[in-house]
């Protein structure tokens, strides 16, 4: 059986990023959204999100795919799939539960924007929102992931043959899309995805295969291809910054011209995202970034991705609740930077609780373990005794008998080390 991926701290890292971007994009109108990644460039946090994705995929059930075990990881990424499916019919049905009762307890039926075809027909809009048909304003990009999954065991499979077939595949995919607008269709509002998959499935593709470089010893670095980068990046701060405010309308001017769209991955964000993908990838900024105090918070936030995603979509959706009553404070923008710092501490903390409750499991079998090892290790004589030790106990034997006199000196075994027969193991300790 193939071991399995070590994490790599910069995915995690980056992915907390992103993730913290998304939340503070869509908490409305505070100062922080002036800056994130969408400010300077023509790309911004999702195209981060789903490349990482990729990368993730690549690096988890893309290994265990490729040395044979192809249905062990078929299934860990269905399994995966559908972890995502009903933490996405959670988010929404919670979104809509906290308008509806909003609505009704300040009688504004203002509030009922986004789930009045859920008060209308309540049973034709839950079986849409089961079959991912209908989507919230906030809740639109798990939907996507999902279908990104379900297509992981065809690009893996390309992969298996050769990257570039797999990505010659994506991107013939991607050009039909934008030549022939395909995308899938919502109900009952009718309309199409605001994430088109069969679009995006590209950036997830190049994930992918950047992931499999990664495993393979990373990404070579070119001169000119680096230079060119940085300079499209360049370009687009300056584009989208409307020249860091010297030049007026800029902006506008070249969006119209450029095809900066979002929901169809728009062919100047994807160049752009790539351009500072590699610049940012073969500059070294993660290795200054690990310096920082921020490193290690945003690599917890970003390894549990999935449930701090959930928490931030479901803050970013009461947000704009508050917002409805915010003329009610005097200090408009403080009480907007109260809402995303808030949010971002509740982020840390979800992670930070999942961690602990993961490493407390860890921490119950293995102390199991050692305690039938040690039950098993032990003499005949104590076997047959009355005094029984499981694995919570944190007493020791002397403490239990303390005359010397009532145990001869005995063996105790230890992980990674032989029998010993000496004075100091006397005692037999298994709270550590």
């Amino acid at each position: 059986m193939a071991s399995p991926a070590k994490r790599i701290d910069g995915i995690d890292f980056w992915r907390g990023v992103a993730l913290l971007m998304i939340f503070i994009d869509h908490v409305p109108e505070n100062v922080f959204q002036h800056v994130t990644l969408q400010n300077f460039g023509f790309s911004d946090a999702a195209e981060l999100f789903v490349f990482l994705s990729g990368v993730s995929v690549a690096l988890a059930y893309g290994t265990r795919f490729f040395d044979g075990e192809t249905v062990g990881a078929v299934r860990a990424v269905l399994r995966r799939a559908f972890t995502i499916y009903w933490v996405q019919i959670l988010i929404s049905l919670l979104i809509i539960a906290i308008f509806v009762g909003a609505a009704a307890l300040w009688n504004d039926n203002d509030l009922l924007e986004d789930a009045d075809t859920v008060v209308s027909n309540p049973l034709q809009t839950t079986a849409a929102t089961l079959a991912l048909l209908h989507q919230l304003e906030n809740a639109n990009i798990l939907p996507l992931y999902i279908v990104l999954l379900l297509m992981t065991p065809l690009l893996l499979a390309l992969a298996r043959r050769d990257d570039r077939l797999m990505l010659a595949a994506s991107a013939a995919i991607y050009l039909a899309t934008r030549a022939f607008s395909l995308n899938l269709p919502t109900w009952p509002v009718e309309g199409t995805w605001f994430f088109n998959p069969i679009a995006w499935q590209l950036i997830f593709a190049i994930g992918i295969f950047a992931g499999r470089r990664l495993r393979r010893g990373g990404i070579a670095y070119d001169a000119r291809l680096f230079a060119a980068c940085l300079a499209i990046v360049a370009i687009a701060a300056v584009v989208r910054t409307d020249a860091f405010g010297f030049a007026s309308g800029l902006w506008e001017h070249a969006y119209g011209v450029l095809d900066c769209g979002k929901s169809d991955l728009g062919f100047a964000r994807l160049v752009h995202f790539l351009a500072l993908a590699y610049v940012v990838y073969h500059s070294g900024l993660t290795g200054p970034m690990r310096r920082t105090r921020a490193f290690l918070p945003l690599c917890l936030m970003g390894r549990y991705g999935l449930p701090v995603f959930a928490t931030g979509t479901v803050l970013s959706a009461m947000s704009e609740l508050v917002e409805t009553r915010a003329e009610a404070f005097s200090h408009q923008l403080g009480f907007g930077v109260a809402i995303v710092v808030g949010g971002i501490c509740m982020h840390y903390l979800v992670a930070r609780g999942l961690a602990a409750w993961k490493d407390k499991t860890r921490a119950q079998p293995s102390a199991m373990n050692r305690a039938h090892a040690l039950q098993i290790a032990a003499p005949l004589s104590w076997r047959k005794s009355p005094i029984v030790l499981w694995s919570g106990t944190s007493r020791r034997v002397s403490q239990i008998y303390p005359a010397r006199q009532s145990y001869p000196r005995v063996a105790v075994a230890q992980s990674g080390q032989d029998w010993r027969d000496d004075d100091r193991h006397r005692s037999l300790d298994v709270s550590s």
